[in-house]
């Protein structure tokens, strides 16, 4: 067994908030970087989180037809700055596991502040090797072990680039995925609408379907999260699934 650390999410979810309100007083706001911080959105939160952390290495719901695309997918997962593969992989499944108990990771009850300021303290437990064997690989446990030193030297290095490449396609980005997604930790239990009768409390909110890659059909996702698709209904828009298709096996 083994544990993984809660720093460096908590950290990097903190600053790089504070950064992108300080930056708002320091750097200019042209199409070209509303354009930038997009795309950086698209590949963390998309790319990174919703196909790659969530669809592919939780769920193992399709496999990538090029391993090259798929180790460039892990490296934006990485650079979300979520925490490491193995730790993240392993707290959702405990999620699907235990859904709206004491035991689920992803607690269902609302809080404000529990909305924009979670508690990471799951993540500090012992977690049983078994729940992530598919995982426990010489290539993944070594990303996990070096994670805070390759986030850092992402981060030196778009910052050498240019500061203003950091901001807008690192700091602000990174920033927007922390919140969305924290936020719908909670929201996705509480508010919205269900195709299925399920014996937790996930819900379907079309927003996040828009701001989350389609992640916002919760409620279908837990009826099926083998299905790379979350879609059930035809006018449910699933953002993230065009490109499983395009890079899926």
């Amino acid at each position: 067994m083994f544990s993984s650390s809660t720093l460096s999410v908590t950290l990097v979810q903190y600053i790089t908030l504070f950064l992108t309100i300080i930056g708002l007083f320091f750097f200019e706001f042209t199409i070209q970087e509303y354009l930038l911080i997009l795309l950086g959105y698209f590949l963390y939160s998309g790319v990174g989180i919703s196909m790659t952390l969530h669809r592919y290495l939780t769920h193992k719901s399709f496999e990538f037809s090029n391993n090259v695309v798929k180790w460039i997918c892990v490296w934006f997962a990485l650079m979300a700055g979520r925490g490491g593969i193995v730790g993240w992989v392993y707290t959702h499944r405990l999620h699907h596991a235990f859904s709206d108990t004491e035991k689920d990771p992803h607690t269902p009850n609302f809080s404000i502040k529990g909305m924009f300021f979670p508690s990471y303290k799951h993540l500090n437990q012992k977690i049983n090797f078994r729940l992530v064997k598919d995982l426990i690989s010489e290539k993944y446990v070594i990303l996990d072990k070096y994670y805070n030193l390759l986030l850092l030297a992402w981060v030196g290095i778009l910052f050498l680039i240019s500061p203003e490449l950091l901001y807008f396609f690192w700091i602000v980005p990174v920033a927007l995925t922390h919140i969305v997604l924290n936020s719908f930790i909670y929201l996705g239990h509480i508010a919205g609408y269900t195709n299925h009768n399920h014996r937790d409390d996930s819900k379907n909110l079309w927003p996040y379907s828009i701001l989350f890659w389609g992640e916002g059909w919760h409620n279908n996702h837990h009826k099926n999260p083998h299905n790379f698709s979350m879609r059930d209904r035809w006018w449910e828009i699933d953002l993230i699934e065009p490109v499983i298709r395009l890079v899926k096996k």
